[in-house]
């Protein structure tokens, strides 16, 4: 019960600390906007008054660019974006003395993160799909009830591991903001974060499912909106265990040799 106190303190911590970086809030969330907007206009001006794009029903293709919007919030909004400069700037000295395992702690932070962006991303599609009378789609197979939350959980939690890995760079370059950004942008691309994967062609669907970008967005959509049979999702769902445990052991690995190599003022 202690031991899950402290984590509870974190998250209560980091989710007044976020309340209190209002502009950095407000940047982030303009930007989530600004994307759905464009988005979901383009989309609606590729369907015109066809009653499907892309093998996608109207309804499929509107609920996925409105559900990309509250994933990204959930999926790959994350407080690790700080870890780097924490460890460049010796921060991480001040956590190691703390009875807390880091990876516990950042993951508490990505809660509280998480948890913000999220309901504001929900209020914000919850809006938009009123004032802009979106159809909707809703599933109604007893698989995807069960399918999906599980995708998603998988999603969040690869996520998670793959941001805090690269943070770990910072352990041996200062410069670390600038591959970082870019690994996002890619991240973001290949995970469906702009357009439904299955768009492209069957070679380049076949490559980005052996990456485990579009397992984040893009499949955890697809399960909702039942465009995959039982065994794609046991795949998918295969994959996502597979890539969070190739990701962890790489994590561990550049934890130990990184603390190995760590200096800072007062360590």
């Amino acid at each position: 019960m202690i031991g899950r106190s402290k984590y509870v303190a974190v998250v209560k911590i980091a989710w007044q600390r976020e309340l209190e970086e209002r502009l950095s809030f407000i940047l982030s969330r303009s930007r989530g906007l600004a994307v759905l907007f464009s988005l979901y206009f383009l989309w609606s001006a590729l369907l015109g008054s066809q009653a499907s794009v892309f093998q996608y029903s109207r309804r499929q293709i509107l609920t996925y660019v409105l559900g990309m919007s509250i994933l990204r919030a959930l999926v790959l909004g994350s407080a690790t974006d700080n870890l780097p400069s924490e460890i460049v700037h010796g921060q991480l000295s001040d956590l190691l003395l703390r009875p807390i395992r880091p990876i516990g702690y950042w993951a508490a932070r990505d809660v509280a993160v998480k948890g913000l962006q999220l309901g504001s991303a929900v209020v914000e599609v919850a809006v938009f799909a009123l004032a802009a009378s979106t159809p909707l789609y809703l599933p109604d197979r007893l698989l995807t009830v069960v399918a999906f939350p599980a995708s998603l959980a998988g999603a969040i939690v690869l996520s998670f591991v793959m941001s805090y890995g690269l943070g770990l760079a910072a352990f041996w370059t200062s410069q670390s903001g600038g591959p970082r950004f870019c690994f996002e942008l890619i991240l973001e691309f290949c995970a469906g974060a702009y357009f439904p994967i299955d768009v492209l062609s069957s070679g380049w669907q076949a490559f980005f499912s052996v990456l485990p970008f579009p397992y984040l967005i893009f499949y955890p959509l697809n399960i909702y909106l039942e465009r995959v049979g039982p065994a794609v999702i046991a795949r998918a769902l295969c994959m996502q265990a597979i890539w969070i445990g190739v990701v962890w052991i790489v994590v561990n690995v550049a934890w130990r040799r990184g603390m190995r190599t760590y200096a800072a003022e007062g360590v």
